[in-house]
């Protein structure tokens, strides 16, 4: 994570969360990178929106590769937002909406 949203993770006590799912989108076969943008939560927006890279000599079925980022973040408590899967030639954009499980503005994660 870069900078900025290390801050943002830290500010909204999700950082563990962060850490945790993108340590299990690089576990993804072809994955070779994975950035997050929080700065949602700055107006209280409660998304994560993740751009994913990956290998495309690895990654032959981009549509497979969507479906398992979808089911890792789902397992980490995000929930599809309804916003279209973005291909950006080796990258794809994913827009999550936070389940119950993260903590909103104000509350801290235990």
């Amino acid at each position: 994570m870069n900078g900025e949203t290390t801050r943002i993770a830290e500010q909204y006590g999700i950082t563990e969360k962060c850490a945790s799912l993108e340590r299990d989108l690089l576990s993804i076969d072809g994955v070779t990178s994975v950035e997050f943008d929080l700065n949602g939560f700055l107006d209280d927006i409660h998304q994560v929106i993740v751009l994913v890279g990956y290998d495309f000599h690895i990654v032959t079925r981009k549509l497979r590769l969507a479906v398992d980022v979808v089911n890792t973040a789902y397992l980490h408590g995000l929930e599809e937002s309804g916003d279209r899967i973005e291909d950006y030639g080796e990258h794809l954009y994913l827009v999550f909406n936070c389940g119950p499980s993260w903590p909103k503005k104000g509350e801290v994660e235990v």
